[in-house]
């Protein structure tokens, strides 16, 4: 059961030991009374106010959402957090394995957020398997209906497109990926938005190289894997040096790219991201005609 706002601002602070008068700014934030009844859950605070209140002490709002939901996350929330946990779209494992958790909550309870999460993981597996935009693309197309008309985009947004970028055809892919990126920079230092600038790089990339312009792709793979580095995303990280070894090839350094695509293999298998790795083996294994399980053989003969 969620706890109410005013209970446990007063519990926040008790334990910080700050007096109402402290925290009100001398009652100039709200009066006296006001303050007490909001603490009484006689009185619900204005958004404004409540903001104010709890920067007086100190709390991050994510931190007071967090203890007012009782110390977890809500269902749909963890779902949402799995979805952009994901990795890749390779991750055809973990993908069903979401996708079965998202149709079970929509059997509880109505969300069109995460029916149109459930959209794209579907969208995911048809293009894994068919490796061609067409029908997956016929999938998300209403999410992105609905998306395209909104002069601005929110976070729950920015997750929905980043992960739809390369389903769409040359034009409304630019359009989209400028519109994104802006919207990205804007927000930045809000949540997790950083890590859906990996994302949306890595989709690009994705897109890049379905269409025949993957070495035009470079300058955005080599941000993909230095963000996603930065940001500690390893599989992200692991899966752009797998792109970035493919590159190397097209470009003619052929002994760097099959040294990083051996260093890369060997660590997806040891992180045990099977699809991710047999999906990057795949690709290049049709591009250089290598055996790449030779690429990796000592290791998995050691393990």
């Amino acid at each position: 059961m969620e706890k109410d706002f005013g209970s446990e601002l007063k519990e926040i602070r008790a334990i910080l030991n700050v007096s109402q008068k402290e925290i009100s700014d001398d009652f100039n934030l709200i009066s006296k009374s006001s303050l007490q009844r909001i603490e009484k859950s006689e009185q619900i605070p204005a958004f404004d106010v409540a903001m104010k209140l709890i920067n007086r002490l100190d709390v991050r709002a994510d931190e007071m959402e967090y203890r007012l939901n009782n110390f977890s996350i809500s269902e749909k929330e963890q779902l949402i957090m799995d979805f952009r946990d994901i990795g890749s779209s390779a991750n055809i494992t973990g993908i069903n394995q979401l996708l079965n958790k998202m149709k079970a909550f929509l059997e509880k309870e109505d969300s069109d957020y995460i029916s149109s999460l459930v959209l794209i993981l579907r969208s995911l597996l048809v293009f894994q398997e068919e490796q061609n935009f067409t029908n997956a693309r016929e999938i998300v197309k209403p999410v992105w209906e609905i998306l395209e008309k909104r002069d601005e985009w929110l976070y729950k947004d920015m997750l929905l497109i980043a992960n739809i970028i390369y389903m769409f055809d040359g034009t409304t892919f630019e359009t989209m990926k400028k519109k994104l990126l802006d919207s990205i920079q804007k927000n930045y230092h809000l949540g997790t938005v950083n890590k859906l600038y990996v994302v949306t790089l890595m989709n690009s990339v994705l897109y890049m190289k379905k269409t025949n312009r993957f070495l035009e792709a470079e300058y955005e793979l080599e941000l993909a894997i230095t963000h996603a580095k930065k940001q500690k995303e390893h599989v992200r990280h692991l899966d752009a040096l797998s792109l970035k070894a493919e590159l190397l090839w097209l470009k003619g350094e052929k002994d760097n790219a099959i040294e990083l695509a051996k260093k890369t293999f060997a660590r997806l298998y040891c992180l045990e991201e099977f699809d991710i790795l047999k999906d990057n083996q795949e690709d290049w294994e049709k591009l250089t005609g290598m055996d790449s399980k030779e690429m990796i053989k000592p290791l998995t003969e050691f393990m």
